[in-house]
């Protein structure tokens, strides 16, 4: 599950904070461009809370730097009486308070190859200084997302993504985790899951902040190289990783995740045209998931399209602009395409496509896509960002993360 959050390239800002992380710089040339095009553009974003899960008391959070995960865990205020989210588990302590655990993909520490370590930073820590909104810097593009710091000397800190993929279709640039060792030593996390996790920890970001509404929260914070375990399972989460991440495999409680292009009213870009009166994320976008379930309430389309996994062209029995649909092979793995001039056909329940550059000229590919698993149920394909081919189609130069092999 690929989870991102679209930001407008006028939406952006020119300030500057001082927190921790000054190494985190972006990681390619398209993130390079988008933390460019905030600082020359406007106000960054300020995000908003509105899920389901509600500040919660005596709090921890235990990383796991092998597999990648964060679970955080606290007591349900006395008298809750709401509904929780489907990936909240509960689990009654025995004075008959109620504990809830989630758990988040990360992002850690990059391998320095010249000493075959990541600058990981495990130990213990007793409290978080955080702060709830911080614009991108000259060193990162924070995207005005949480940051977190429990590191003080180091300045290490959960916060938002840095890395970033552009949406061929709009030109806007969503930001998009890359669950695996790529950071300079914090946990990055999805944009969305840090907002969340920020307020459940005791930040109300149920309401715009500023970079000056600092608070220290008392939260353990346990950082370890080995993986998590919860009722003597070990933890791994829903969401796709690289191949550098050694995921548990055997004895595993995965827990579920959330995706804000499903469940778009639990976290948005705050809107000073809209009231706060708890619906403000409420008409931001098609909401296509049960919060209370996690049933999808958009059937996905089982018939073959463009990026259906296929071992021979009789498997992509499809047309589309006048093509008929044709297995493409490397090795033992192939997915369906059609040729292509500047666009390709979408289709409802399939990932969106691109018409990207090849050694052939144009084939269409699928994005990666919370569809296909961010690539991961297309085998033999990673997410690999391609140019678009323009052919005489006279379509804009464009790039697009796509699944290919």
């Amino acid at each position: 599950m690929l989870l991102r959050r679209v930001l407008p390239l006028a939406l952006a800002l020119a300030a500057t904070a001082s927190v921790g992380c000054e190494e985190e710089d972006a990681q390619t040339a398209d993130d390079a461009f988008l933390k460019n095009a905030e600082k020359t553009g406007g106000k960054s974003q300020k995000w908003i809370y509105e899920g389901w899960l509600p500040k919660l008391e005596q709090t921890s959070v235990f990383v796991s730097l092998k597999a990648h995960t964060l679970r955080a865990s606290g007591l349900l205020p006395a008298g809750f009486e709401g509904q929780l989210p489907f990936y909240a588990r509960t689990k009654q302590e025995s004075d008959g308070r109620t504990r809830v655990t989630v758990v988040y993909p990360v992002a850690t520490g990059a391998i320095d190859p010249s000493t075959g370590k990541a600058p990981a930073g495990p130990g213990h820590y007793s409290k978080l200084y955080a702060v709830p909104f911080t614009p991108t810097t000259e060193k990162a593009a924070w995207g005005g997302f949480p940051f977190m710091k429990y590191h003080a000397t180091r300045g290490l800190a959960f916060h938002g993504p840095i890395t970033s993929t552009r949406n061929a279709d709009t030109g806007d640039w969503e930001w998009s985790l890359k669950r695996g060792p790529v950071s300079h030593g914090c946990q990055r996390m999805q944009g969305e899951h840090v907002v969340e996790l920020a307020h459940i920890l005791g930040m109300d970001m149920s309401a715009p902040r500023s970079s000056s509404d600092t608070k220290q929260l008392p939260v353990s914070v346990d950082v370890s190289n080995e993986w998590d375990t919860y009722e003597g399972k070990f933890v791994d989460v829903d969401y796709p990783a690289l191949a550098g991440v050694k995921r548990p495999t055997t004895n595993v409680d995965l827990f579920a995740t959330w995706d804000s292009r499903n469940l778009p009213q639990v976290v948005c870009a705050y809107d000073k045209n809209r009231a706060l009166d708890g619906q403000h994320c409420a008409n931001v976008g098609p909401i296509k998931q049960d919060l209370a379930t996690g049933e999808m309430l958009v059937v996905a389309d089982t018939s073959p399209w463009i990026g259906t996994p296929c071992d021979s062209d009789a498997e992509c029995g499809f047309t589309a602009d006048g093509e008929a649909g044709h297995c493409l092979k490397d090795g033992g793995d192939g997915f369906c395409t059609v040729p292509c001039e500047g666009y390709c056909s979408d289709k409802d329940g399939h990932a969106s496509t691109f018409c990207a550059k090849t050694s052939d000229g144009g084939t269409c590919m699928a994005k990666a896509a919370p569809e296909n698993e961010g690539c991961a149920s297309i085998p033999g394909t990673s997410a690999e960002t391609r140019e678009r081919f323009v052919g005489s189609s006279g379509a804009a130069s464009k790039v697009a993360t796509v699944c290919s092999f």
